[in-house]
């Protein structure tokens, strides 16, 4: 199974053809966010898609000083739903090193760039930065639009 869901194929992990979605830290916040309202465009395409988050977006997320556990718990229970989390591969760890010697990206966002590139996935975020980010292979999309 892992090995399937590495390949750069669009594939997914039902054998449909479908999109996929590497969520940065603030996509996972937003999304588990109550109160927040996805928009019924976004939501059906995640629906649709192939859900990863980088270890270093896992990492970031459960950091966080004073997490209460109810939020905690809501994060864990999202992240085993259906979303995969990703060790740092060979190819990620290749493109990281590309993109940290070639852009003023800090270190975890290269990693989390670099696992969307590998997976020929689109990352959802709202950083600014990874938003203005042209690089070969990487596709974005802005969670605020």
């Amino acid at each position: 199974m892992a090995m399937e869901l590495l390949s750069k194929e669009n594939s997914g992990t039902n054998g449909m053809i479908c999109s996929r979605f590497v969520l940065d830290t603030n996509a996972v916040i937003f999304l588990t966010a109550k109160g927040s309202i996805i928009p019924i465009g976004l939501q059906s395409e995640l629906n649709d898609a192939d859900l990863f988050v980088s270890v270093i977006t896992e990492i970031e997320l459960f950091s966080k000083q004073s997490l209460p556990l109810h939020e905690e718990e809501n994060l864990r229970a999202f992240l085993s739903d259906r979303i995969f989390v990703l060790n740092i591969t060979n190819a990620v760890k290749k493109e990281t090193i590309a993109l940290r010697r070639s852009t003023r990206l800090k270190l975890p966002d290269c990693i989390v760039a670099a696992t969307a590139i590998a997976l020929n996935a689109v990352l959802l975020t709202a950083d600014t930065e990874l938003l203005r980010l042209d690089w070969t292979g990487y596709s974005v999309k802005n969670l605020d639009s």
